[in-house]
């Protein structure tokens, strides 16, 4: 499919009210990432779905859905970091990288395949200041150079709450946030997790309602926690243990 047969007409409604505007810059970028999306999925299967109308609705207009709270937790920080766990084909990343560019963004995902194709986006896109790492979050996360360093940490689909907040919450900087767009069904997983954010020493900051559920075409929640303190040195533990033994 040619890029300029893409219709980005909900992606403009979705940009529109959240007060912003799709420069035509933003527009090319936004198109060859769904064309380069479209082709690799029909190779490896990077997502489940593989009609455009789906794609641009459900990846593009959610991640937009995020960016008041990235705007919120990058106000104070010039050069703000960024790190999308488990990003997978890229969502949310790379749609809020094509809208803020100046992030530093982090694209880490686990499979060697989808980081080779997040790889090709970032050099057919030109996105500086964006990387995509092949590791585990349980291991990066005790990586110096990214446990605690950044002020934004998002995951779409990853995992349970409880096992999302051991995952991520280690990579955040005091007072950092962490994202996790999640389905309408979310009070069994709040309870849940409240272990799990005493161990980290992590708060829940905001449960709202996903933006733009009209033009995603699903009802969804946004769950945002705030790192209050640096989580405790053990965690994430070893590599499968936070899926098989959540801390709940």
């Amino acid at each position: 499919m040619s890029s300029s047969t893409l219709d980005l007409t909900v992606l403009h409604i979705a940009a529109a009210r959240l007060g912003e505007e799709l420069t035509p810059a933003a527009e090319q970028a936004f198109r060859r990432y769904a064309q380069l999306l479209l082709e690799w999925n029909q190779r490896i299967n990077l997502t489940g779905l593989n009609e455009w109308s789906e794609i641009q609705r459900r990846f593009l207009v959610e991640s937009l859905g995020l960016l008041p709270w990235v705007d919120q937790a990058c106000v104070q920080s010039p050069a703000c970091r960024v790190i999308d766990v488990g990003t997978g084909a890229g969502i949310p990343g790379i749609p809020l990288k094509i809208l803020r560019p100046n992030l530093s963004l982090t694209l880490l995902d686990a499979t060697a395949k989808k980081v080779r194709f997040l790889e090709l986006v970032v050099r057919e896109l030109a996105l500086l200041a964006t990387t995509p790492i092949h590791e585990r979050a349980e291991t990066l996360a005790h990586d110096p150079t990214h446990r605690g360093q950044y002020d934004v940490v998002t995951a779409r689909a990853l995992a349970h709450l409880a096992v999302a907040l051991e995952l991520t919450i280690p990579f955040l900087r005091v007072d950092g946030l962490a994202l996790f767009p999640k389905g309408p069904e979310i009070e069994p997983e709040l309870r849940e997790s409240q272990r799990a954010l005493e161990i980290l020493g992590g708060e829940i900051e905001a449960v709202e309602p996903m933006p733009l559920a009209d033009l995603v075409g699903t009802i969804g929640t946004i769950v945002v926690v705030r790192a209050v303190r640096p989580a405790p040195p053990q965690y994430p533990r070893r590599p499968g243990l936070p899926a098989k033994r959540p801390l709940r």
